[in-house]
């Protein structure tokens, strides 16, 4: 009696470009699930345009023979709290000054109205959006393009621009508030803040992907997700930091951070270890979440508004 014949077919291997191609696309995108819709990642794309745009010119008009253009645009758009809301009790203060409209002694409010610019003066509360867009140097510009694109991508391509706007402008707003608390008499530039509450707006995405995907290969690459792109880039930037000796807004990246952190829970849940049964336990974790936020800004829209700025020392005793 004669076998049957049968031929088998082995699966083509592929080739090794398209290996390290899939492994690097399954590295740089947040997919959990086969063929999830992507979306076009316009608002990251645009801010790090626009970062790179406003300091190229900045860079090219203080290397001008009027530079005016340079120092103007951090006058107008650098987080000065003197300049954001009123000091009391000084403001008819007599001092030295220059102004084109007195002679020799003019008073504190009009030296800092003109420091800060007339228009809505001292209410220029746009300062914390603006603050933002500007920076100090080309390192501190790469830096902060490098993470935005390398976290903020990720986010739109899966959740889409507006949620994506949404976070990155309540964790600038956030950041610009802690910053007016605890340094209240330097100005602010950059866009930091916001960038730590995406990054921690990340991990809180990661840390619940991991949590919910049963398949140990996928919560593998997760976690390679986590060393590769956010623990490695940290470990750099904290590494030039005390090469360079950069001054950081510690309090900026912890207001940022803190509003993407509790975002990131209000909107995912929280990433606990544990798997719970019950989705009451999340769905009151990010009830907690929306709350805390609530209260965070009140707390420091309040503590901005009723207490006054600080001094400028050097408009009370100008060298």
């Amino acid at each position: 009696m004669e076998e049957p014949l049968s031929v088998r077919v082995e699966e083509p291997v592929p080739p090794k470009k398209n290996i390290v191609y899939l492994w690097l696309r399954r590295i740089f995108t947040l997919d959990d699930k086969p063929n999830e819709k992507h979306y076009y990642p316009i608002f990251i794309i645009f801010m790090s345009v626009l970062h790179i745009s406003i300091h190229l010119l900045i860079y090219l008009n203080s290397r001008s023979k009027d530079p005016s253009l340079s120092r103007s645009l951090y006058d107008i758009g650098s987080r000065s709290v003197p300049c954001m809301r009123p000091t009391r009790n000084i403001l008819l203060h007599p001092v030295s000054c220059k102004l084109s409209n007195q002679n020799n002694t003019c008073y504190y409010d009009d030296v800092l109205r003109e420091t800060c610019f007339s228009f809505m003066y001292p209410h220029q509360l746009w300062r914390m959006i603006t603050s933002n867009l500007l920076h100090g140097d080309w390192t501190h510009l790469s830096s902060n393009v490098f993470t935005q694109l390398l976290w903020g991508i990720p986010l739109e391509r899966k959740y889409g621009s507006i949620r994506i706007v949404i976070i990155y402008w309540l964790c600038t707003l956030s950041a610009s508030l802690t910053s007016t608390m605890f340094r209240t008499n330097a100005s602010g530039i950059g866009a930091s803040g916001a960038l730590y509450g995406v990054l921690l707006f990340y991990i809180v995405e990661r840390l619940m992907a991991m949590k919910t995907n049963t398949g140990q290969h996928r919560r593998l690459y997760i976690v390679i997700q986590l060393v590769l792109l956010v623990v490695v880039p940290m470990g750099i930037s904290i590494l030039i930091i005390n090469i360079v000796k950069v001054r950081i807004g510690h309090a900026d990246h912890f207001g940022g951070g803190l509003m993407g952190f509790l975002l990131g829970i209000g909107m995912f849940g929280c990433p606990w270890p544990w798997n719970d049964g019950h989705c009451i336990s999340q769905r009151t974790c990010r009830r907690v979440a929306i709350i805390f936020v609530s209260l965070y800004f009140l707390l420091t829209v309040t503590i901005f508004f009723r207490t006054d700025a600080p001094l400028v020392w050097s408009i009370l005793f100008p060298l």
